[in-house]
């Protein structure tokens, strides 16, 4: 059964999945790709339950590698207040204070994706209560629109469309390679130099030199 989550809420693990995405997109995508066929053996194989197994010996150092960025990001934003963790218990909504994410009792929540108010022990050296930790889900959209997010590298498939772009686009070639870089259809994907040098070999060229006689 799926565990509940309040309205308006996002459970942290798959807000780290969320940044992951939007800060390392082109890595990312890569890795979903490689989990297709696991997910469709594993159901809970989706990305935002894989990023708790990055740090496991099956994924490439790439992937553990944006674990940990991701994470120690998202707890630097944490600590400065640009977002806040809560959770919930029987008298209701609570935050997690932003100073707690420079202890050392911060290092493995993430991971654990639960907090406890009281430490890990209780009084009486018996395991504390944990609760789920949340995000709120306008606040995370509002961060991760204002933080810049990676590109992910052009598809090679996507040449014949920069080259049916380019071939409608006037002036020099640095301003068609600004107005391309710009269009809609390309605005996810970094356009590179080579990209455009490579799309524009498929043009006709414009006069030509005379034959010699």
């Amino acid at each position: 059964m799926p565990e509940f989550c309040p309205d308006g809420y996002i459970p942290i693990l798959q807000a780290i999945a969320r940044a992951a995405e939007r800060w390392f997109a082109e890595q990312t995508h890569k890795f979903e790709k490689a989990m297709q066929s696991q997910a469709e053996r594993e159901p809970e194989g989706h990305i935002e339950q894989a990023v708790r197994a990055f740090s496991g010996p099956q994924y490439p150092e790439e992937f553990r590698q944006i674990a940990i960025e991701t994470v120690l990001r998202m707890r630097d934003l944490l600590h400065r207040g640009e977002l806040t963790a809560y959770y919930f218990d029987n008298y209701g909504l609570h935050r997690v204070p932003r100073d707690f994410w420079a202890t050392a009792e911060a290092d493995d929540v993430f991971e654990a994706g639960v907090f406890w108010p009281f430490g890990r022990r209780g009084r009486v050296l018996e395991p504390g209560p944990n609760y789920r930790l949340f995000l709120q889900q306008l606040e995370l959209d509002r961060l991760l629109r204002a933080e810049p997010a990676e590109k992910r590298s052009l598809p090679r498939s996507k040449i014949p469309e920069l080259v049916a772009a380019l071939r409608e686009l006037g002036g020099n070639r640095q301003a068609q390679y600004e107005a391309l870089c710009e269009l809609p259809r390309f605005r996810e994907f970094k356009v590179t130099r080579a990209d455009f040098r490579e799309a524009a070999r498929h043009l006709p060229r414009k006069g030509g030199r005379k034959s010699r006689q």
